[in-house]
């Protein structure tokens, strides 16, 4: 996990065009359009009409704009990202009064999120997760959730043929050339966040430990065997410590 400067360095450089890199990025790796990612990953669980909505690393807000232009009667999303100048986008890209009252915005981290326990129906982190250390982004989200709220999570996931002896060598060989041939922050954090791509497997065994229940894990189709898979992970909050 790279340190909190590198990587809002990295997205303070990448705010500008960040929604034009992501479409480029989902392409090249799923052949999917950024906006389709977005709209695959609302299409479930339903969010019911007043519900309270959390999009972690929430970027430009993309997500927040289309939940308010997607379900009636909602009272708010909230768009929670570490890096001041990403939110700065977010906000000049709030298309009208009525919609962007709906959304707030909060510069925050998603490993210590500044909300009261249970206060969210619904959670979701589109393509955020690497760059936090998943167990105690988890154990934010779980805690922030009400007892049976809902977690979205879509996020680069690890074949699990990378964990073999071989895969991690050159793996390992291919990481540090890339690091040594791509020296700005963006690329920087990227090598870092490697450290946090997990297998379906292993996102399952994380969501567990955290409190989550009902734990429904789909992997994406790529455009290359060896390319790390999108994995779409539903999960619901579990009893716990509602305080």
């Amino acid at each position: 996990m790279a340190r909190h400067d590198v990587v809002q360095e990295a997205f303070t450089e990448l705010a500008p065009h960040y929604e034009e890199a992501m479409d480029h990025e989902l392409g090249s790796f799923l052949g999917l359009s950024y906006m389709e990612f977005v709209e695959t990953l609302l299409q479930a669980p339903a969010v019911k009409e007043g519900g309270l909505i959390l999009d972690v690393a929430t970027g430009t807000a993309l997500i927040p704009r289309r939940l308010v232009d997607k379900v009636r009667g909602l009272t708010r999303v909230v768009g929670l990202d570490i890096t001041p100048a990403m939110l700065q986008e977010a906000q000049a890209r709030l298309p009208s009064r009525d919609s962007s009252s709906a959304i707030s915005l909060v510069c925050a981290s998603g490993m210590d999120m500044p909300f009261a326990h249970a206060v969210f129906d619904l959670v979701v982190c589109g393509f955020g997760t690497h760059h936090m250390e998943l167990s105690r982004m988890l154990s934010e989200m779980r805690r922030v959730l009400k007892r049976g709220g809902n977690l979205v999570l879509v996020d680069a996931g690890m074949p699990t043929w990378w964990r073999s002896m071989w895969a991690r060598v050159l793996l390992k060989a291919g990481l540090l050339v890339y690091r040594l041939g791509h020296r700005n922050a963006r690329a920087q954090a990227e090598v870092a966040a490697f450290a946090s791509v997990r297998t379906a497997g292993e996102w399952h065994t994380l969501l567990v430990h955290a409190g989550f229940v009902d734990v429904d894990i789909a992997e994406s189709h790529t455009r290359r065997s060896w390319y790390p898979h999108a994995l779409t992970m539903r999960a619901v909050a579990g009893a716990g410590s509602d305080l």
